[in-house]
Parts: structure tokens; sequence; C-alpha cells
């Protein structure tokens, strides 16, 4: 069976998150780092510009970006309502509130 884009929930984080995730310190982030299911993360990105080396695996970078925004935009609204809805799940101490959909379409 061939991968779908339109059975993925495409969700990533930023650099900050990732270290804080894994306990990155500055010495962890000098060594080459390798992430699996990285997803539309930022990490990568963010840390190459700062000159470390990260290589992201993940099959839907098989798809092209206008593919991936698409899919992003078409979940977004459920990933946001359904964090609403779950938000005593979850230890809330980095990010403080989460604004509904149309309030972040603001942004």
């Amino acid at each position: 069976m061939a991968f779908q884009l339109n059975s993925v929930v495409p969700w990533g984080r930023n650099m900050e998150e990732y270290k804080s995730m894994f306990l990155l310190n500055e010495e962890d982030m000098k060594k080459k780092i390798v992430g699996f299911g990285d997803g539309p993360a930022s990490f990568n990105f963010e840390a190459h510009c700062l000159g470390y080396d990260i290589t992201s695996y993940d099959p839907i970078y098989q798809f092209r970006k206008e593919e991936l925004e698409k899919r992003i935009e078409d979940v977004r609204g459920i990933v946001m309502q359904q964090m609403s809805e779950n938000m005593d799940n979850y230890i809330w101490t980095k990010i403080k509130e989460i604004l509904c959909s149309a309030e972040s379409d603001k942004l």
C-alpha cells in the first residue's frame, strides 16, 4: 500500500521545542543529529541555519511543498479543535493557551 498524504496529520515543532523535548544541550547540537518522522517541523531548518548538521527523514517528504501546505491547512482546524477539547489532558507550561482557528488566522 502506497503512503497516502490524506491519511496523515502533518504537524511539527520548532527547534526550541525539540531541544526541550529531547533535552538537547549545546554539546548535543554540535553532533550529527538524525531525525525520523520529523514531518513539517522547523527544527532541521532552524538548526541548519545556525550551522548544525541535521538530517531529517519522513515519508511525507516525497510530496511537493504545495501538497504539504494544503494538507496542513486542511487539518489545521481539526487539530486546533481537538487540542481545545482535550486541554485538560496536557500540561501547559510552555504554551499558555490555544487560539481558536479564527483567532490564529488574524495573527
